[in-house]
């Protein structure tokens, strides 16, 4: 092992592999959240993508985002408070953002809206005004994170709060506390409610996993020796994990996405276990990958137009995240606020990659103008 770890952090710098998984999972995103955010009934390619992103998806964020607080230059407790408060403020403008596009094309198409477009339509905005999402758990953990900071949280008790964390959700899910303002903020923390897609009280447990790992990671010297020994348990749990699932639900694909799907929103410690599984895989996957193709990457970027693009999403992905649902909204409400056609929601899904790219590399040119 001495070959392998350093008692001092040696390896400090990015660790690209993870940036690429941030930007490749984006474009499952765009296609996921085309079925979802239109209402429409997955096809059953669309079903079988959902069911493989439901074992990373969001946890990939959060994990990687642990990964990152261990590696920050600005890994204060104070400034984890500043970004868990920007990321709360930001996801409550995001709301807005998708409750405007859902108003933008009422004014042209109200008078001819079907009794399903109109239901739709109140049932959007009503949600959406209230929605909580990656924003709003990501701003709770930071301040989570910042008291384990403060106090000095050692690796062992990240991986200790974690396993508690993960075993103890499901017992305090939707716990209903009947005092005005404080039961409805408890309800965004633990659930449940139409407007709370993801909780921070599941997915704790992925940044602090996350932490523990960066914090292991920054003594590597031999990562490629290190992430074949890692290899081995991983790729046994995500084996396992699949055929014990098969083994239960066998040839029944329908209920088992409809398990997976409530498992992704509300993972127990063996989802969460079988979780960062996937995802340490899917790292060493790419790592290894990029160290076949000879990739350096320097400050310019890797010269592979596909590998400078999903890095591209990486550094920007909470502003294709927060835009890209945008798109669908409009198009939903110019199509009277009626679900579409799987063949639509993927031509949807095309329009939103290339609407999005065009708003964010655009604002992003008009700050670095105004910056020099």
């Amino acid at each position: 092992m001495r070959t392998i770890f350093s008692q001092e952090e040696i390896n400090t710098g990015r660790q690209r592999e993870f940036d690429y998984l941030k930007g490749a999972f984006m474009l499952f995103i765009y296609l996921i959240h085309a079925f979802q955010a239109t209402l429409s009934v997955e096809d059953s390619i669309t079903r079988g993508l959902y069911m493989f992103a439901t074992m990373s998806g969001a946890a990939i964020f959060i994990f990687v985002m642990g990964i990152g607080t261990v590696y920050s230059k600005n890994a204060a407790p104070a400034e984890f408070v500043r970004s868990g408060i920007r990321m709360v403020v930001y996801q409550y403008l995001n709301n807005l953002a998708y409750v405007a596009a859902l108003f933008l094309p009422y004014p042209f198409v109200r008078g001819k809206l079907s009794e399903t477009g109109m239901e739709n339509f109140r049932f959007l905005v009503e949600m959406y005004i209230q929605y909580t999402n990656i924003f709003f758990i990501t701003g709770i953990i930071y301040l989570v994170l910042a008291l384990l900071k403060k106090l000095n949280m050692k690796m062992v008790g990240y991986v200790l709060i974690g396993t508690a964390v993960s075993i103890a959700a499901p017992f305090l899910y939707g716990r209903p506390v009947n005092v005005p303002v404080l039961g409805y903020v408890i309800k965004l923390l633990i659930g449940e409610a139409d407007f709370v897609s993801f909780t921070p009280l599941y997915f704790l447990s992925y940044v602090l996993y996350g932490a523990a790992f960066g914090k292991v990671l920054r003594h590597v010297k031999d990562k490629a020796r290190f992430y074949r020994i890692l290899a081995i348990p991983a790729v046994a749990a995500v084996i396992g994990w699949w055929v014990l699932l098969f083994g239960k639900y066998g040839s029944d694909l329908s209920e088992m996405r409809t398990v997976l799907g409530d498992a992704y929103t509300q993972p127990d410690f063996w989802h969460v276990a079988a979780s960062v599984a996937h995802i340490l895989i899917f790292a060493i996957i790419v790592f290894f990958i990029e160290r076949i193709c000879g990739r350096d990457g320097e400050s310019c970027g890797p010269k592979n137009p596909i590998a400078r693009q999903l890095l591209y999403y990486s550094r920007h992905i909470s502003k294709y995240y927060a835009l890209h649902v945008t798109v669908y909204f409009i198009a939903l409400g110019i199509n009277g606020y009626e679900s579409f056609q799987s063949y639509q929601c993927w031509l949807l899904a095309l329009l939103s990659v290339i609407v999005t790219e065009l708003m964010v590399r655009g604002y992003n040119m008009i700050i670095k103008a105004g910056g020099a």
